[in-house]
């Protein structure tokens, strides 16, 4: 995927680690997120099976949209309820790295 910025740089998504690229989930998904993660691997009752089966929910619950920072000038791009692509641009036009792994 390559995205033409508002700067005029691309950004290019086209390999995993970017440093520029991360997920976001609501508020509203977080939890249910959560309580998923916790049926798949703290409940000593279910079977391997349906452990298996939990962890498929939530690589089909899709609740994470796509998100990428320009590194010329630091918009970001979010994907939007029909994937399309929705501008925040920061008020300092610079990169920040704030999808840039914590250390």
């Amino acid at each position: 995927m390559k995205i033409k910025c508002s700067c005029n740089n691309l950004i290019i998504d086209q390999t995993d680690y970017l440093t520029n690229k991360g997920y976001l989930i609501s508020d509203t998904q977080w939890f249910d997120f959560w309580d998923l993660i916790d049926q798949a691997i703290e409940n000593p009752k279910k079977t391997k099976k349906e452990r298996a089966d939990t962890c498929w929910e939530l690589r089909i619950l899709n609740v994470f949209k796509g998100i990428w920072e320009c590194n010329h000038c630091g918009n970001l791009y979010i994907d939007g309820k029909d994937k399309e692509l929705i501008l925040y641009t920061p008020d300092l036009k610079k990169y920040h790295r704030v999808l840039d792994k914590i250390e």
